[in-house]
């Protein structure tokens, strides 16, 4: 009977259906995120996909189903949220997948994925030192989590750290970029594999 109801769960998280939250729409290959569309590689070069779902209890999750990997998204969280914090968190869910934290997570996973998100950012021409500043206000009354995010007044100081003093391209970490950027020639900024 319990591999019954748990192939029950499985399909439906297939489907896009969840036993607590309904899904906004199907898995995505390359969504939206605050304006830009988007796609992420896992460490291994797979497609990762992007589910919206309501009720999530978070801005976002990285997780792995059936040997695909997902990025899920609250929509209603991140419509609260201005565009480029919309793009950090679903970068650091990205970085997850990326560093290989949805395998072997530590303590430091979300620092690491915090770090690599504004690295990327950065990189890419997504944010500049004042966007990072503004997301003050939204981590200013975050308590920290059980699983090593920093406290919002730490946190936030901790990405103008990475900001300031980042890795050398991220992206050329692995051969294949691992989220990929329209190119916009117009706007000076540097897309995915170019």
């Amino acid at each position: 009977m319990r591999i019954v109801a748990a192939l029950f769960v499985f399909a439906g998280l297939m489907l896009g259906v969840s036993p607590r939250a309904a899904p906004a729409a199907g898995l995505e290959v390359q969504p939206v995120i605050g304006g830009n569309p988007m796609r992420c590689y896992d460490f291994r070069g797979a497609v990762v996909r992007t589910l919206q779902m309501t009720e999530l209890g978070d801005v976002g999750r990285a997780s792995i189903i059936a040997r695909m990997p997902i990025i899920s998204l609250d929509p209603d969280r991140m419509a609260a949220l201005p565009p480029k914090m919309q793009i950090f968190f679903y970068m650091h869910e990205c970085a997850h997948h990326v560093l290989g934290h949805v395998i072997r997570p530590t303590l430091q996973s979300e620092r690491d994925a915090d770090c690599w998100s504004i690295n990327y950012g950065r990189w890419a021409g997504l944010f500049s030192r004042t966007d990072v500043e503004g997301f003050a206000p939204y981590f200013a009354k975050s308590n920290g989590s059980k699983f090593g995010h920093l406290p919002g007044p730490e946190r936030q100081a901790y990405l103008l750290n990475c900001f300031d003093k980042p890795e050398s391209e991220p992206v050329q970490q692995l051969a294949r970029p691992m989220l990929s950027l329209p190119s916009d020639s117009g706007s000076g900024s540097r897309a995915a594999g170019q």
